[in-house]
């Protein structure tokens, strides 16, 4: 009897402990994934591309991107679109679950709001592409996962606000 009460304890321990570090690992390469979105965001090749996307926009904050798109042909759009595009593979890997999603919306809520207030809303959300889609899709879930003081700090599009929060 005490054989088998100590075979059965021996595999239960050896299915918690496999559990415990499954979840540990998996864990741990979510936020691994999340560093590295972030890091990316913030590396140099995107921080240009951002600065030069977000000139693109500030001269041309009439149109929407078909509009410039048509007005200025496709390699003119091309930081724009890197643009967009690592926001949708952001909002992906969320929704795939690949993210450490406590870390997501402070990481990435202030740059994505400032994004979605100057641009991604008028100008691209209204096209109905599925790009368009994931954005709107990101917007809400990086609300509804921020806390109120979270969304408090983020930026928005209005540089007013940005001196009168450092006042």
């Amino acid at each position: 009897m005490e054989t088998i009460i100590g075979v059965v304890a021996t595999l239960v321990g050896v299915f918690v402990g496999a559990s415990l570090t499954q979840r540990s690992a998996d864990r741990q390469r979510r936020l691994i994934a999340t560093f590295d979105l972030h890091r990316e965001l913030h590396g140099a090749e995107m921080m240009r591309a951002r600065f030069a996307a977000a000139e693109l926009v500030e001269q041309h904050a009439d149109k929407d991107y078909r509009e410039l798109r048509d007005l200025l042909g496709a390699p003119a759009m091309s930081d724009l679109r890197q643009v967009i595009y690592f926001f949708q593979r952001l909002w992906l890997a969320i929704e795939l679950g690949a993210l450490h999603e406590e870390c997501a919306a402070r990481l990435f809520g202030d740059t994505f709001s400032w994004w979605y207030d100057t641009t991604f809303q008028s100008m691209l959300v209204p096209s109905e592409t599925e790009m368009a889609r994931d954005i709107e899709a990101l917007h809400g879930w990086l609300v509804s996962h921020a806390t109120e003081a979270q969304q408090q700090y983020w930026r928005g599009a209005d540089p007013d606000a940005w001196r009168r929060r450092d006042a």
